[in-house]
């Protein structure tokens, strides 16, 4: 198993986050704090992989770097084009996720920022916050279902 480092997640996080606003020529865009959780998932890591994925394309994202067996993927989840500023939708949001565990059980770590246009300014940060912290949610809920009642 490839060592787990939660830095070298954010590196390529950052590397990851670079090319989209590099290619903008950092013009217009304001990013967010980033911000790293960790979760325990109750499946093997397979099983933990395979619905992370799956939550990263329900989610909308391209997916940037897919490493199955570092258990590592990488992704940015681009402003709809039709988005009015200062809504949820004209968000962006960069995203690292690495998983490591055995067969009974694995662990989900993230790491994720979100970036708004400049226009966005004084709403950004209480808007593509809360956007973040609701797509977290909804991967972590479809990596980790909660338990039936």
């Amino acid at each position: 198993m490839v060592p787990f480092s939660p830095r070298a997640y954010a590196r390529l996080l950052a590397i990851a986050t670079a090319g989209p606003l590099a290619a903008t020529g950092c013009t217009g865009l304001a990013a967010g704090p980033e911000a790293s959780a960790q979760t325990p998932v109750p499946v093997s890591r397979d099983s933990a992989w395979v619905r992370a994925r799956r939550a990263l394309t329900t989610e909308a994202f391209t997916v940037d770097v897919v490493d199955s067996t570092g258990g590592r993927l990488i992704g940015t989840r681009y402003a709809s084009a039709n988005a009015k500023l200062g809504t949820q939708p004209a968000c962006r949001m960069t995203l690292a996720l690495g998983i490591r565990g055995d067969a009974q059980q694995s662990e989900l770590s993230s790491t994720s920022r979100w970036v708004a246009s400049e226009k966005m300014a004084d709403k950004a940060p209480e808007v593509c916050e809360r956007e973040r912290t609701q797509v977290l949610e909804r991967i972590a809920s479809t990596v980790a279902p909660p338990p039936a009642q």
